[in-house]
C-alpha cells in the first residue's frame, strides 16, 4: 500500500471521529439555538397572548411593530420611547464614566508600587461577588434609612436626603442605577487596559521622565494614544452590557417609580411575562427591534473610533 493513500485515509478517519464527536454540540445548536432565533422572529409577527397556546396565535403582519415603533399603541409606544431615552442616558454615562475612570486607575496602578495587590482585589470585587447580592446591599445603601442618607445626615446635609430613598425619587432613581453600573463595569474595562498596558514599550515613559512629564502628560499624551484599539473593544463592550441592562434594575427599582428607571430589557420583560395585557409577539419584536439598534450602534462606533485611530 502506498504511503500516500494511508495518510489519507488516517486524515478522513480523524475527520470523521471529529464529526463524530462535533455532533452532539452542533445538534444541540440546531434544535436549541437556531431553531429558538427563527421560532422568536416568526413569533414576532404574529399576536400571542400570555398563557395562550402557540396554536391561537394570529398573524399580526407588522402591527407588532407599528405598536411600540409609530404610536398605533400609544401606551405601549410612549413606554418603548421613555425606555430608549433611559437606555441612551445609561448609554452616554457609561462612556463618559467607565471609560477614563478605568484607564486612569489602571495607570495608576501601574506606578503604585506597594499593595497593588491589596488595590486590584479590592477593584475586581464587583466581578467575583454574587451580583444579587450586591445589588441588595445596594438596595439597602439607597434605603430611606440606609446608609447614604445617614452619612449625610451625619456630616449635616440634611437638605440633599432623599426621603423616599435614593431609588423611590423621581429625580434620583436613575442617576443612583447609574452609579451602580458605573461601580460594576469599571473592574472589566480595567483588566483591558491593564492588560494593554503591559503592551506599551517602557522606553516611552523613560523618555517622558527624562523630559519631566507628568503622569496626567504621560497619560494623556503616552497612554490614552497608544490603547486606542483597547478603547474600541472597551467602548463596543461597555455599549453592549448597558443597552442590554436587566438585572441591576429589575432587582433594585422594576423599572420604577413612573417607568423613570425602566430600560429596554425590562420593558420587553413585562410585556412577555408580567403584563395581563402583555403580547408575547409584540415583546419579541422588540427584542428583535432593540438588537438591530445595537448592532448598528455597535457598527457606528467601530467605524467612528478606527477613523479618529
Amino acid at each position: 500500500m502506498k504511503k500516500g493513500t494511508f495518510h489519507s485515509r488516517a486524515v478522513r478517519r480523524e475527520a470523521a471521529a471529529a464529526y463524530v464527536l462535533l455532533a452532539p454540540a452542533l445538534l444541540l445548536f440546531l434544535v436549541i439555538g437556531l431553531f429558538t432565533v427563527l421560532f422568536s422572529i416568526w413569533l414576532s409577527f404574529y399576536h400571542l397572548g400570555q398563557g395562550s397556546l402557540i396554536v391561537n396565535a394570529k398573524f399580526a403582519g407588522l402591527d407588532n411593530f407599528k405598536d411600540f415603533l409609530l404610536g398605533d399603541d400609544q401606551l405601549i409606544s410612549e413606554s418603548f420611547w421613555r425606555a430608549l431615552r433611559n437606555n441612551a442616558t445609561i448609554c452616554v454615562s457609561v462612556i463618559v464614566l467607565v471609560i477614563p475612570l478605568s484607564l486612569f486607575i489602571s495607570a495608576l496602578l501601574q506606578n503604585i508600587t506597594r499593595g497593588v495587590r491589596l488595590f486590584r482585589t479590592l477593584l475586581l470585587i464587583p466581578m467575583v461577588s454574587s451580583s444579587v447580592a450586591i445589588y441588595y446591599v445596594w438596595s439597602g445603601i439607597y434605603e430611606p434609612t440606609g446608609l447614604l442618607n445617614r452619612m449625610l445626615e451625619a456630616v449635616g446635609l440634611s437638605q440633599w436626603i432623599a426621603v423616599n430613598g435614593w431609588t423611590g425619587e423621581l429625580n434620583t432613581a436613575l442617576p443612583a442605577i447609574i452609579a451602580v453600573i458605573v461601580w460594576g463595569m469599571i473592574p472589566g474595562t480595567m483588566i483591558l487596559y491593564f492588560a494593554g498596558l503591559q503592551t506599551v514599550d517602557t522606553h516611552l515613559y523613560e523618555s517622558a521622565d527624562i523630559d519631566g512629564a507628568s503622569f496626567w502628560q504621560k497619560l494623556l499624551h503616552i497612554t490614552w494614544p497608544m490603547l486606542k484599539p483597547i478603547t474600541i473593544i472597551a467602548v463596543i463592550i461597555n455599549l453592549n452590557g448597558a443597552i442590554q441592562i436587566f438585572d441591576q434594575i429589575w432587582i433594585m427599582t422594576k423599572g420604577g417609580p413612573a417607568g423613570t428607571t425602566e430600560v429596554a430589557s425590562v420593558l420587553i420583560y413585562k410585556e412577555a411575562f408580567v403584563n395581563a395585557k402583555g403580547d408575547l409577539g409584540r415583546a419579541n419584536a422588540m427584542g428583535w427591534t432593540m438588537f438591530v439598534f445595537t448592532f448598528a450602534l455597535s457598527l457606528i462606533s467601530m467605524r467612528m473610533l478606527r477613523e479618529k485611530n
